[in-house]
């Protein structure tokens, strides 16, 4: 008897063992249930955002291709008018001339906004400010516009010799200097046909 009361502990301690194995891997496999479930859900919502993401970028290629467009459309007008100017001035003006031709700002009330060119030769450009100073009288009329507004023709200066060169407007007009011109970027001024040149490179020389 006492060896089949062993036997029976025996089982009994070995259904135990299988059980308490049993009930360890069937909670291994909840949790890792749960964390398979964490996971897809995390790939779920990896997943839509990626399809929002591209979804984004592809709008945003979209815009980018319109604003090139639109960017490019405008440079082709503008080298058009750069064009007409120049025919007004009796300079032949070709696309070869030009490196690059854009549009400054956005226009403001009636004024359109100015047109910026950058000639890949100065000699052209100079021609063309020559021009500009023998034809005072250049206006839209003299390219096609129904409109007469004037057309200024001007070399292209940093904002403050911009504003320096403001200020030297405002002086010839208060003193009565006959002539103020822009050349490579420098400022000059000069009372009358014989007078002396002054070139203006800050406000003190406006005093």
């Amino acid at each position: 008897m006492r060896v089949v009361s062993e036997i029976r502990e025996a089982q009994k301690s070995s259904e135990k063992g299988y059980n308490d194995a049993f009930d360890s891997l069937e909670s291994q496999l909840v949790e890792n249930t749960k964390a398979l479930k964490a996971q897809n859900d995390n790939n779920e919502r990896l997943n839509k955002l990626i399809e929002t993401l591209v979804t984004e970028n592809n709008r945003l290629k979209k815009k980018v291709n319109e604003l090139e467009m639109r960017v490019e459309d405008m440079e082709q007008y503008s080298r058009r008018i750069v064009k007409e100017v120049g025919k007004a001035l009796d300079v032949q003006i070709s696309d070869a001339m030009v490196d690059a031709c854009h549009r400054l700002g956005r226009q403001t009330g009636d004024n359109p906004p100015g047109i910026i060119v950058k000639f890949v030769r100065r000699f052209d450009k100079e021609e063309l400010l020559k021009k500009r100073r023998v034809k005072r009288t250049l206006s839209t009329r003299h390219i096609g516009r129904s409109d007469d507004r004037p057309i200024y023709v001007n070399e292209s200066l940093s904002p403050a010799r911009r504003r320096l060169y403001a200020m030297a407007r405002r002086v010839q007009k208060e003193k009565d200097f006959k002539f103020l011109w822009v050349r490579n970027g420098k400022i000059f001024l000069r009372k009358e046909e014989n007078s002396p040149v002054k070139v203006i490179t800050c406000q003190d020389d406006l005093q």
